[in-house]
């Protein structure tokens, strides 16, 4: 059986999936999808439900039963809405094991992998003295909560219910029919609107034997109650389909897939990206990376990942602990106040179920409600309100047991899981409704390095021998790659100009190079624009004029008729020298900027630049 795991990478309604590989060949499709509960009013207009964004996370284990792979699939549902307009469907190719989870996963896994850019600021030579400023300064995986069931053989109209019951705060139906027409009059007759589109969706689904998870919020139950739904599926070929989500997903919606496995996954079908740092705003530490990514995604037809972090699961933020948590010091608390200062010393206070449990087991007195004091500010204060307002009944064990059940057991259990797998792999990218028309599939290549979260530059400010003032001196971005870029252009005044930095660098291609991965080695190059972009900064450090900075690393200076420099920097000065070369960046001489004598302009390099920049524009124009 082959490493990898099928995952079809598209998104339905608020909220879905995509998926991760098997040691031994476990393939998992991933589709998934809201749906409204009826039609909009004008039949012209959009659905009023719109997926925004989709974040999963994937593990994967053997079965000791039976050496089987088993394959976790967590997806954290983002709605906004009402609980009557909530429903979700999701097809499926066996039947799963549901349960609910904890978005504490998705933050444990999300904050120490989100890409961070930070750059260290160095000075060359020696600055003229600041003048003094103006007075003033300058303006979870969880069993918990899981399903009780009752399977029904057959319903009138040739759809099977093969599970039907409470899971969490969710009332759930697994149905499946060899007829799509019956199957969608089911899912209409029980509120599940179809959007004509969707219906073609499910045809095909049908025809391909696909089971249908079809979820609800149960009677009683509001928006807050809603968390992450768990799918565990046995065996070696889980299927989780992701196509429904063009049918409701709003343009360039972010997609972020958590792989927790035994080395790095890559994508199989779909592209990965490595993004030209160059095109990263260093200045405001990479305040434009998603806009970046969306641009690489785009150029790549919307069908590729960026890997945003590779390597140990243990960078994940810990979620439980043995002994961390006491609920029989709940259970014993003798009031609400005791109860709720109990909760808040054992860390459960912040979780996302905390406030509703609070309001349902320790209910608000009617005045305060009246008095309009927000549930939150209620429960904060509780010892105020305790003796100020009479009580209605309250059930402190009923509530520790849904504590249990909803937070602690979950924390519980994404930690197991986080803890099984001893590597995490991160991809991210954006896709738009008419670009999900492709199922990626997800592998383990072990050949292939870590890759880390946070990325580092250097923003080196230049000011030669007392030449600049440092608030107007030229800045270059120096890059680990050895590639480096002026950002800044110098000013030469007695006070603080602080010129802009430059932006011309955003010309550049977004994705430097994508490749088509496999099992083992780099894979395919399907994109390389590595030369258009070494062209293009060669470009680029030529226009700068930065004056004679004396010696420097990186070919500071551009005066006189000295010959282009070794460096990025451009041209040298006539005392000085170029800086750190990087070999290969030129046709000739030792650097980047293109070796020339006499001239103090690379005339031809500027041409064949320009020509290579516009060819690619004039491609990523016709794939737009």
């Amino acid at each position: 059986m082959t490493d990898r795991i099928e995952l079809s990478a598209r998104v339905a309604g608020l909220a879905v999936v995509a998926a991760l590989l098997l040691a031994p060949v476990a393939r998992a499709h991933a589709c998934g999808g809201f749906f409204c509960n009826r039609p909009p009013p004008n039949p012209l207009d959009p659905l009023p439900i719109a997926q925004a964004g989709e974040n999963v996370a994937f593990g994967i284990e053997g079965d000791p039963a039976n050496g089987n792979a088993v394959v976790t699939a967590h997806i954290q549902i983002l709605y906004s809405g009402t609980a009557a307009a909530f429903s979700w469907v999701i097809p499926v190719a066996s039947v799963p094991e549901l349960s609910t989870g904890t978005d504490r996963l998705f933050s444990a896994l999300g904050a120490p992998t989100q890409p961070r850019f930070q750059p260290s600021y160095e000075i060359d030579g020696t600055c003229l003295p600041n003048p003094p400023l103006p007075a003033g300064g300058f303006g979870g995986a969880s069993g918990a909560g899981g399903s009780t069931a009752s399977a029904d053989a057959g319903v009138p109209g040739g759809v099977n219910v093969v599970f039907q019951g409470v899971v969490g705060p969710y009332a759930a139906k697994i149905v499946q029919s060899s007829d799509a027409n019956e199957l969608k009059d089911w899912l209409t007759t029980n509120g599940y609107y179809l959007d004509p589109r969707a219906g073609q969706i499910i045809d095909t689904y049908v025809r391909e034997g696909k089971y249908f998870v079809a979820l609800k919020l149960d009677n009683g139950q509001d928006v807050r109650s809603i968390r992450p739904i768990v799918l565990t599926f046995h065996g070696t070929d889980p299927c989780v389909p992701l196509r429904l989500t063009a049918i409701a997903a709003l343009p360039d919606m972010p997609v972020t897939i958590y792989v927790l496995g035994r080395t790095r996954a890559v994508p199989l079908g779909f592209l990965e990206l490595k993004l030209d740092e160059l095109r990263i705003d260093w200045p405001a530490a990479g305040a434009n990376y998603a806009a970046l990514l969306r641009e690489a995604a785009d150029d790549a037809g919307g069908n590729a990942f960026v890997t945003e972090y590779a390597g140990t699961s243990t960078v994940a933020t810990t979620l439980w602990t043995a002994g961390q948590f006491d609920p029989d010091a709940l259970r014993t608390a003798p009031t609400p106040p005791v109860y709720v200062q109990r909760l808040t010393a054992q860390g459960l206070g912040n979780d996302s179920q905390t406030l509703p449990l609070l309001q349902q087991y320790i209910p608000m007195p009617q005045e305060a409600i009246a008095q309009g004091i927000p549930p939150a500010t209620f429960y904060n204060n509780l010892s105020t309100y305790w003796v100020q307002y009479a009580f209605p009944p309250f059930d402190l064990a009923t509530l520790t047991d849904k504590i249990v059940e909803t937070i602690i057991e979950p924390r519980r259990l994404a930690q197991q899981m986080i803890g099984a797998h001893p590597y995490l792999t991160r991809l991210g990218t954006f896709i738009s409704p008419e670009e999900m028309n492709a199922d990626p599939l997800f592998a383990f290549n072990a050949d292939l390095g870590d890759r880390p979260a946070v990325h580092g530059a250097v923003l080196r400010t230049v000011c030669g021998d007392r030449e600049y003032l440092s608030c107007n001196a030229p800045v270059r971005l120096e890059l680990p790659d050895g590639r480096m870029a002026w950002v800044r252009r110098g000013v030469s005044a007695a006070t603080c100009q602080f010129p802009a930095y430059d932006t011309s660098l955003q010309t550049l291609p977004a994705a430097e190079v994508a490749w088509e991965r496999g099992l083992s080695g780099e894979g395919t190059r399907r994109l390389d624009n590595q030369s258009a972009i070494q062209n293009g900064l060669a470009l680029h450090n030529a226009a700068f004029n930065v004056g004679n900075t004396g010696p420097g690393t990186g070919g500071q200076g551009v005066g006189g008729r000295g010959s282009v420099g070794a460096g990025l920097g451009g041209a040298s000065g006539a005392g000085g020298t170029g800086g750190h070369s990087t070999p290969g960046a030129g046709p000739t001489g030792s650097g980047c900027a293109c070796a020339l004598t006499g001239g103090s302009t690379p005339g031809g390099l500027l041409f064949v630049a320009g020509v290579l920049l516009v060819a690619w524009r004039a491609r990523r124009r016709r794939r737009g």
